[in-house]
């Protein structure tokens, strides 16, 4: 199913399957998307400045896939926006649901009715969880023990005013990743400090569970007989936060050294 020299296109994402006939593991990249279906635009500010606020931008292209796929990692990028369909959250509310950014500006102007949710979640959201668990499952089938998934996001430098709302007690300065593991629940001690000393030694701060401990989709992986985590990539170490543009010299760095400690990694627990 999953062995294929191409991505498998799909308007919602793409699946970049492992080449060769080893799988390592799987890295998903669910909040990179800035497409607007038009089914969502009547409900919608119209205000694009605000949507681009809170998306995790250009995540996908601080990896290299075509690396990463030689090396056995199958990696599922969404292209379609959160503020449309948030996909690390569960279905009850995933639709439409930041009415306001995390700087206070307005998104959603009208709320859909339960029948338009229903459809928007069949459409939107449960095709990105049915690769997922379909990925997953072929991993099990293919290992003896816990087998690796990682959830790749980007967060803002500072919390916002969102952000301290959700937790006053949270520190202003953040470091450049945050490796999450539900506080211990996910993945086993090993492998969660694998990668968070390994960004260490690569020369980046790096904390655990702090400011994220971990969203739905490290939850929903949880099921599975998985070593999972969600990696948060600090913002300011690759972008410029005010313009939402890449700074070209800091993912030059950061690309190759992401990469080969997601390789390293995923090597090491192939199990």
């Amino acid at each position: 199913m999953f062995r294929l020299d191409h991505p498998q296109k799909n308007p919602l994402f793409d699946f970049y399957a492992p080449l060769g006939t080893q799988y390592r593991g799987l890295l998903s990249i669910p909040h990179s998307g800035e497409n607007i279906p038009p089914e969502f635009e009547a409900y919608l500010s119209g205000d694009h400045a605000a949507y681009r606020e809170d998306v995790d931008f250009k995540v996908n292209e601080l990896v290299d896939i075509p690396k990463l796929q030689a090396s056995g990692i199958a990696v599922l990028v969404a292209h379609v926006h959160r503020v449309c369909v948030d996909l690390n959250r569960d279905e009850e509310h995933c639709i439409l649901c930041w009415k306001e950014n995390t700087q206070g500006k307005k998104l959603v102007t009208q709320t859909p009715t339960p029948k338009e949710s229903i459809a928007f979640i069949e459409k939107f959201h449960r095709p990105y969880y049915h690769i997922l668990k379909a990925a997953i499952q072929d991993l099990e089938k293919r290992k003896k023990g816990l087998v690796s998934m990682i959830d790749l996001h980007s967060m803002p430098s500072k919390p916002t005013a969102y952000h301290m709302k959700q937790n006053p007690n949270q520190k202003m300065h953040r470091p450049d990743f945050c490796v999450s593991d539900r506080k211990g629940k996910t993945a086993t001690e090993e492998f969660t400090h694998f990668f968070k000393d390994q960004l260490v030694l690569s020369g980046h701060e790096s904390s655990l569970n702090d400011p994220y401990v971990g969203g739905y989709i490290t939850e929903y992986v949880d099921q599975f007989r998985t070593n999972n985590i969600q990696i948060e990539i600090n913002r300011s170490i690759y972008m410029d936060e005010s313009s939402k543009l890449l700074i070209l010299s800091k993912v030059e760095r950061l690309k190759p050294l992401l990469t080969e400690v997601l390789i390293k990694g995923f090597e090491k627990f192939d199990s």
